[in-house]
């Protein structure tokens, strides 16, 4: 059994996080839906919904970094209306006292339940498959010997579809916006009706309402004493402007013992009347069961298609539930829309969809697809991508590179080449190569394998005097800014990526029969990795980068700061560029000098003050994010090269110190979610080093799953078949691993160290004892396959 933490414990049986205190660190949050309708929920009610897009389809409005803080959300209001006492069934944002709060973080859903006064409520949220709406399933029981009269009182506040236009024109945006109730319906919507109707309903009909927030909440108040709940009843407000809420007042009787559900309905819809028809089926008997029954269903699919039992219950939790849970979360909303990143400016982002959807293809090969087609369509002819781009709109940007020298990050483009090898060898699909998908911009369209190579010759074109790929306005990482109007900085570390999607297309080239392109690669390959250890290797470890003077980054020669960054070790070792000499010591002085209890900063030592010539890495202050953090994220890549050298025992111990279940000891200095990776944590350079921010939505999520399914337990997909080379630690005996591919269930079961590896299917030996050819493998039943290591 896992141990409990201060504020909660996690429940494997129910997957599912159990929060015991509302006063969290931080907001601890769930996400609801699965990419198109859905939202953001807090242990406390707190959060928004938006449909497809969070800045241009927002539904209700959050009011970010703002005291008090995690408000509005998702609320109901509770009313004895014997005594006139009321509460939240969320405790926020009325935060009354409780004799029972709890909140468990599902799959897809949260339940808060909570007693006061002796009435039980267990609040249910979740989006069902393939709506465009939210249950907000409410159970109330009434604890005392006498008959209770409660009422309760929704609370959604409505955003303007635009979410910027909502924060930045608030004249015109109050101006237009009309409230409107019917048939036990709340809709909104703008007066030119442009947009999707808002619409809030109920399972019962409403015993008064509400449109307007100014008469709902009244003057000089707010969401901790509303003048309607004060009141016991809504004034039946019809907003001509302003603010909208979907307030709906419900008078109750409960006799002792008793329970009773209500069930709130909140959406979008360009249909009134066929919602209208739609309802009776949606609020009917024991549907809401049946629909959050599916919801519970389909999560079970997702994660059945890898299941793992080692001797560590902690690696057991994560890669078994949270961590593909958070992979799905990042694959379907990128770095756009959490508690951090607001939905609003930064849209989807096209290296970080690259890589999340090396986290899901495994399982969701179809979606991984249709998003590669996406990736394609945000690439321009000369080879170079698109940084940013919204999910509904289509539109695209370069970010913060707009308008600049060199309007390109030098990395955005190349990681179209390992998402799409990663899904090619999952799925054997090479069909797809040959798909003429159009570029950005342009009228004319390439195959997928000529957007490929296209991607390698624009930075093939742009090298600069080092032979090495110019920076742009940045790699990998955005902060880092060298080109500062010369046009000369070059990026060590894009070089490495470069070598690495090289060699990737150089497989897939000769797989093919391409010869011919293979041989062509191979020459640029060669090029590079010569390129990168004259220029690059610094005597004991890589260099990052050369900035815009010539001048190394991350050398010895720096002095007092940026001697030694982290991803050119470790993509030293995954690009294939160094051999096992150097290999090794870059890998030993960056442990050495880079390693924490909770991970490895970016670099050290930290940047002293602001410097013109590194741009944004240097506006924080030393140990945070990327001037000398730990940017968990690149904290995979180290493992997976620790893991590719062999070093596994090492290499276990450095996972460890990133999974987040061990935050659940010690939450009131981590303060951010103990069930998902979270972005970055303080380094020891600062003075509140642990303590974590930007959670749920990183790339993390993606790199520590595939560090631990495909590196440290070893099963990768391939062409021809699966790749099984286990790099678990020496004191493990024997691990059990289920995987679907290519249609067919996989239970593998390893046990080591043996004197002699082999892999065994029906009792026979199969020859190459880390390789499953692909005609052992053909669609059937369960598939038992032994794995000595």
């Amino acid at each position: 059994m896992l141990e409990e933490g201060k504020y909660g414990y996690f429940d494997p049986e129910e997957r599912e996080y159990v929060i015991t205190r509302p006063q969290t660190p931080t907001p601890w949050i769930n996400y609801l839906g699965g990419g198109e309708y859905g939202g953001i929920v807090s242990n406390n009610g707190g959060g928004y919904s938006f449909d497809r897009d969070p800045r241009y389809k927002r539904v209700l409005r959050y009011r970010y970094n703002a005291i008090p803080e995690d408000q509005p959300g998702r609320y109901i209001y509770l009313r004895d209306d014997e005594s006139g006492a009321f509460w939240s069934a969320t405790w926020q944002p009325v935060k009354a006292g409780f004799d029972h709060y709890q909140c468990r973080h599902g799959l897809g859903y949260t339940v808060i339940s909570q007693r006061h006064a002796e009435i039980g409520s267990e609040l249910t949220y979740f989006v069902p498959l393939g709506k465009k709406l939210e249950f907000w399933w409410l159970k109330l029981r009434n604890h005392s010997q006498r008959t209770r009269r409660i009422s309760s009182f929704s609370y959604a506040e409505f955003c303007f579809f635009d979410a910027a236009k909502d924060q930045q024109n608030v004249d015109w945006v109050q101006q237009i916006q009309r409230g409107v109730f019917e048939d036990n319906i709340i809709f909104w919507n703008a007066f030119m009706r442009k947009w999707d109707d808002v619409f809030m309903t109920a399972s019962l009909p409403a015993s008064s309402f509400d449109t307007s927030r100014e008469s709902f909440v009244g003057r000089y108040r707010d969401l901790t004493n509303p003048a309607a709940v004060e009141a016991g009843r809504c004034s039946g407000s019809v907003a001509q402007r302003g603010n909208g809420v979907g307030a709906l007042h419900h008078q109750l009787e409960l006799a002792p013992g008793a329970t009773l559900e209500l069930v709130y309905v909140l959406g979008v819809t360009s249909d009134p009347a066929a919602l209208r028809k739609e309802l009776p089926e949606l609020l009917g008997p024991g549907a809401v069961d049946r629909h959050f029954a599916a919801l519970r269903e389909s999560w079970r699919d997702y994660l059945a298609t890898f299941q793992a039992v080692t001797p560590v219950p902690e690696l057991n939790l994560m890669l078994n539930t949270w961590n593909p849970y958070q992979c799905k979360t990042t694959f379907d909303w990128s770095r756009f829309v959490s508690l951090y990143q607001l939905g609003i400016d930064r849209g989807m982002g096209f290296r970080d969809c690259a890589q999340d959807l090396l986290g899901v293809v495994h399982a969701l090969p179809d979606q991984a697809k249709k998003l590669l087609r996406r990736l394609f369509q945000c690439q321009f002819a000369d080879g170079h991508a698109y940084h940013l781009f919204y999910p509904l709109t289509g539109e695209g940007t370069m970010g913060e590179a707009e308008g600049g020298k060199y309007n390109w990050y030098s990395d955005d483009h190349l990681w179209l080449i390992e998402a799409t090898v990663a899904y090619l060898k999952e799925t054997g699909d090479l069909d797809f190569l040959a798909e003429p998908i159009g570029y950005a911009g342009a009228e004319r369209a390439g195959t997928v394998w000529e957007h490929l190579l296209r991607a390698l010759e624009f930075t093939a074109g742009h090298r600069g005097e080092h032979g090495l790929p110019l920076n742009g306005f940045a790699d990998w990482n955005d902060a880092l800014n060298l080109d500062r109007g010369d046009g000369r900085a070059e990026s060590v570390w894009t070089g490495m990526l470069y070598h690495r999607e090289l060699n990737l297309l150089i497989e897939l080239a000769e797989h093919l029969g391409k010869s011919a392109e293979a041989a062509r690669l191979r020459e640029a390959a060669a090029q590079m990795k010569a390129a990168i250890n004259d220029a690059g290797w610094d005597g004991e470890w890589y260099r990052q980068a050369f900035d815009d003077q010539g001048g190394p980054v991350g050398s010895q020669s720096c002095g007092a700061e940026e001697q030694i960054y982290l991803n050119p070790q470790a993509w030293a070792v995954l690009s294939g560029v160094a051999d096992a000499a150097r290999a090794g010591m870059a890998l030993s002085r960056a442990k050495e000098l880079l390693g924490t209890e909770f991970g490895l900063v970016l670099l050290y030592p930290a940047y002293r003050k602001f410097r013109d010539d590194r741009g944004g890495v240097s506006t924080y202050p030393p140990g945070a994010k990327e001037n000398g953090g730990i940017f968990v994220h690149t904290n995979p890549w180290f493992i997976i090269a620790e893991l590719m050298l062999g070093l596994k025992n090492e290499a276990f111990r450095d996972y460890q110190r990133i999974l987040p279940v061990y935050k659940n000891a010690i939450p009131d200095r981590h303060e951010v979610e103990p069930y998902v990776y979270c972005q970055n944590i303080l380094g020891k350079e600062h003075p509140q080093f642990g303590l974590g921010r930007n959670s749920w939505l990183t790339g993390t999520a993606t790199w520590a799953y595939v560090a631990g399914t495909q590196y440290l337990l070893g099963i990768r997909p391939h062409y021809d078949g699966l790749i099984i080379d286990p790099q678990v630690p020496d004191d493990w005996p024997e691990f059990t691993v289920r995987r679907r591919f290519r249609g067919r269930d996989l239970e593998i079961g390893f046990r080591g160290p043996v004197a002699e590896r082999g892999i065994f299917i029906a009792g026979e030996r199969l020859t190459d004892p880390r390789f499953i050819p692909l005609d052992r493998l053909q669609p059937g039943p369960s598939l038992k396959i032994r794995v000595h290591y």
